[in-house]
């Protein structure tokens, strides 16, 4: 009886280690399929505050010189593969006698980022002229959009040498400086 018992017990230790758990069958994976896009982006901004500039000597014998200001400009920009921008500025109202002219430095603060271009140095602004470059190389970038972020744009006023004669006294006279970006292939 226990050679019956032992065999029992075999078998059934054996039947017990051979069953085989047999489960629904399932993947640990699965997906989604995104189609993403993103635009060309290209925005141009400026603080709305005027920039004063004003033109007076202390001293008999000295001509009039000094009207300097800084504004700033925004920019937001996305361009395809192989694009960049370009910004142009042109004035008018600049008075009889006088020149205008304008600096311009990409931002390089912690609010901006990207392919910012380059600016240009002391470009002056002609009254009705075709629009001149400020800043060339422009990428997919931006600028911050804090009053003070962005390029910057420091303007010098002075009086036009060999055109002394043609200044007159003014105050409240407004020169508008329309800055435009574009794109260059």
């Amino acid at each position: 009886m226990r050679t019956l018992t032992s065999k029992i017990g075999m078998i059934v230790a054996l039947a017990l280690t051979s069953i085989q758990v047999m489960g629904q069958t399932s993947t640990a994976t699965s997906n989604h399929s995104l189609t993403m896009g993103i635009p060309e982006v290209c925005l141009l901004g400026t603080g709305a505050a005027a920039i004063s500039l004003q033109l007076t000597t202390t001293t008999a014998g000295n001509q009039i010189a000094g009207g300097t200001g800084t504004g700033f400009a925004q920019v937001a920009s996305i361009v395809s593969a192989a694009e960049t921008r370009t910004i142009t500025a042109a004035i008018t109202g600049v008075p009889t006698g006088t020149t205008l002219n304008v600096t311009t430095t990409p931002p390089s603060g912690g609010n901006s980022g990207g392919v910012l271009g380059t600016g240009t140095t002391s470009i002056t602004l002609v009254n009705s002229a075709p629009a001149v470059t400020l800043v060339t190389g422009i990428g997919s970038c931006y600028t911050g959009s804090a009053s003070t972020d962005g390029y910057t744009l420091d303007y010098a006023w002075n009086a036009a040498v060999g055109n002394y004669g043609s200044i007159v006294a003014t105050t409240g006279s407004t020169a508008t400086v329309v800055l435009t970006i574009t794109d260059t292939p």
